[in-house]
């Protein structure tokens, strides 16, 4: 009842049905009383007419019999008498029409015979719609009344026939007296014509063939579901009388409508009392609920989230530790799920989410959980594991049905997923370690070519204490000198001058010597001290910038931004502080980022891209030509500079296809106003081939290795005095 009230509609609902169901119980009584005294009077007058049908059969029936006995015993006296006979017959106020004497069943006289020439001499047996009645009355001895049904000499009318016997001659058959009865006026004499029946009356049982019979009167509706029946009873087989009103059994509800209109007033006062009563309740629990519904569910997917989820974890890892059971975390992202946002649009996106939720819900079992964490992330509680090959199975199933084809607005999308499993309490036993090994397994999933199923194992752990212990490492390392910036010169090949230089950070570790970038930056982004070793780099460049200007350089310096560290709070302002503590103009500083920053469609990334721009930061694509490159992005977030990755200037002399590539990124460079930079240039003849090809600036070991701030400012002056002379 506790649940009821917080639904007012509900209660107000109960409260009048139930009211209402009492009326409607009183209401359906007194129709239901009304409407069996609408058929019981139907049934009587229906009772009637059959009774007025079968008497006047009998009384025309009659005269039949009276012929019959007369001819059994002298056949020949009616023979010769029979015109007298059947005109007495026939004054008898009956419904015949003519009688007629058809002896070895040809028939032979007719009474009258005026207008009935055409019987005269025929033959029964070759009358094929009568045959059947003929020989039935024969076989079984009785009178059989066949039709309403066409006459050889015209007109309709219903055939009585009785076989004759002649009990003297040891039953010898005679043939046969008919009577023909005139149909409508049989009809009316019974009360059936010539009186208002509403076209609700029918008559089925053609040749007295009863409620199996054609319907050879009024319509065959009549007899629907419902309808009153009665038998009238011939003397060898049957009619039925059917009676059905046109607009059904209708009731006369004036009073009924009364008590309608009272009770639902009646009741409609209640509902509305409950209503309030039940919504002022329902009032005061709406935004609990509502705030607790948020807190613990997505509102896209309808799923447990984060914060819900890790504490559903949690206890359930309580559970599994005192019971001493074994469960299974699985953690599942859809591979390239950004490309789907970028090419249909977030609508479609967001409703792939809901269908892949869908999809996992519908095959885990009912008491596993679900959630989504962030994005395209989602983890899978599987409880009561008994081996990792049953867990792997369900994975294995899971992949099945995500790489199924998505119908979505008339688009087939296919996707697959990744999926990394971290078994309790093998793999760890908390929720927080569980989330991470899992995750760590997801990715492993995804290095090895996604779309499959990965453990968490002894290696991946190893490889996460490795990181973390990097990690610390790298905190420790920039708190103690540890880190230094390298400079790497940007030539411009039309005037030959380096007015521009690529920061590059290297790590003089104290035990290992030093660590290449490849080995620490990718640790540095998952684990997130990035952000730190980010801010330590830009500091260092303002710093160096004082000594370029000392030496008399006039440098841009361009420094590497990773996708994470702009995911941090109010980094934009971070970063113009660093540069206007240092007196560094925005104007001198380039960030240099990735394509998949501009792809993700992050709104607060790109609000930080814009207000840096604002600010005076230039920006260069790095890498440019490994990933998405799609020029619909250079044209939405221009940026200043494009770096040709130098994957594609290492064969520019013998490939033609990278030489044709270089060149469409050159042209497309020049039509957008965007300058182009090779990286990765180590020899003449690829700097004439870039002249020659339009390019704006070359970077790479052909100038020189990136070297310490003192060393590179010692080559930049030494370089400016050689193109001097």
């Amino acid at each position: 009842m506790k649940q009821m009230v917080k639904y007012p509609p509900v209660i107000a609902c109960i409260v009048f049905t139930i009211l209402m169901g009492l009326i409607f119980m009183m209401v359906l009584n007194e129709e239901r009383r009304l409407e069996a005294e609408q058929k019981y009077a139907a049934f009587m007058r229906l009772s009637s007419v059959k009774a007025d049908l079968e008497g006047l059969m009998g009384a025309n029936l009659s005269v039949l019999r009276g012929l019959k006995a007369q001819i059994a015993v002298d056949p020949d006296l009616v023979a010769r008498r029979f015109p007298a006979i059947a005109a007495e017959l026939l004054g008898n106020d009956l419904q015949l029409r003519h009688i007629a004497l058809a002896p070895d069943l040809v028939v032979s006289d007719v009474y009258p015979r005026q207008g009935n020439e055409k019987i005269l001499g025929v033959d029964l047996r070759t009358l094929p719609d009568q045959i059947g009645t003929i020989q039935r009355a024969v076989n079984q001895r009785q009178v059989m009344v066949a039709g309403p049904l066409n006459l050889v000499q015209g007109g309709q009318g219903l055939i009585a026939r009785l076989p004759v016997y002649q009990s003297l001659e040891n039953d010898r058959f005679w043939g046969i007296v008919a009577a023909v009865i005139d149909y409508d006026e049989l009809l009316d004499q019974a009360g059936i014509l010539g009186v208002d029946w509403d076209g609700a009356l029918a008559i089925r049982g053609r040749n007295a063939s009863g409620a199996k019979g054609e319907v050879f009167f009024g319509s065959e509706q009549t007899f629907r579901d419902g309808s009153i029946v009665v038998d009238v009873n011939l003397p060898h087989g049957n009619w039925v009388l059917g009676y059905y009103p046109p607009e059904g059994w209708q009731v006369s509800r004036e009073r009924a409508l009364q008590m309608w209109i009272l009770g639902a007033l009646f009741a409609a006062i209640n509902a509305i009392a409950a209503y309030f009563m039940a919504h002022t309740y329902r009032a005061k629990t709406l935004a609990t609920e509502t705030a607790i519904h948020r807190a613990n569910y997505d509102g896209l997917t309808g799923l447990m989230n984060r914060h819900y989820f890790t504490r559903q974890l949690e206890n359930h890892i309580a559970d599994a530790r005192r019971d001493g059971q074994r469960f299974a975390l699985m953690f599942a992202d859809l591979d390239m799920f950004k490309q789907v946002n970028d090419t249909y649009g977030h609508d479609v996106g967001d409703r792939l989410l809901q269908l892949f939720s869908h999809r996992m819900t519908d095959t885990l079992r009912r008491n596993d959980l679900v959630a989504r964490l962030a994005g395209d992330e989602f983890v899978m509680l599987v409880k009561q594991v008994d081996s990792a090959t049953q867990v792997e199975m369900l994975a294995e199933k899971l992949l099945e049905r995500f790489n199924d084809v998505f119908s979505i607005d008339g688009r087939m999308l296919s996707i697959s997923s990744s999926i990394g499993i971290a078994i309790f309490p093998t793999d760890g036993d908390s929720a927080s370690q569980l989330l991470q090994n899992a995750d760590h397994a997801m990715y492993a999933a995804k290095s090895a070519g996604r779309n499959r199923v990965f453990f968490f194992n002894r290696n991946m752990r190893l490889e996460v204490e490795r990181h973390v212990q990097m990690h610390n490492e790298i905190v420790r390392g920039i708190d103690d000198g540890q880190f230094e910036v390298y400079y790497q010169p940007v030539l411009e090949l039309k005037g030959s001058e380096i007015n521009k230089c690529e920061a590059l950070v290297r790590w003089n570790h104290p035990e290992r010597g030093q660590i290449s970038p490849v080995e620490f930056i990718p640790v540095a982004e998952q684990t997130g001290a990035i952000r730190a070793l980010g801010n330590f780099v830009l500091e260092q460049v303002c710093i160096d910038m004082q000594h370029f200007s000392n030496a008399g350089l006039k440098l841009k310096v361009a420094v590497n931004r990773s996708v994470k560290e702009f995911s941090a709070l109010d980094v934009d302002q971070r970063w113009l502080q660093i540069m206007a503590q240092r007196l560094v103009k925005a104007e001198d500083i380039i960030f240099e980022i990735t394509e998949s920053l501009l792809m993700e469609q992050n709104a607060k990334q790109l609000a930080a891209i814009q207000n840096l721009r604002k600010a005076g930061v230039q920006f260069a694509i790095d890498d440019f030509g490994t990933g998405y490159s799609a020029l619909n992005y250079l044209r939405s977030y221009p940026v200043e500079i494009l770096k040709i990755d130098r994957s594609f200037i290492m064969d520019l002399l013998t490939d033609e296809q990278d030489r044709t590539l270089v060149d469409v990124i050159i042209r497309m460079g020049k039509t957008l106003g965007i300058r182009v930079v090779a990286e990765g240039v180590e020899s003449l003849d690829q700097i004439n081939l870039l002249k020659e090809l339009g390019c704006d600036y070359i970077q790479g070991f052909f100038l020189t290795r990136p070297v310490p701030r003192d060393e590179f400012i010692r080559f930049c002056q030494e370089w400016k005095l050689v193109t001097s002379l």
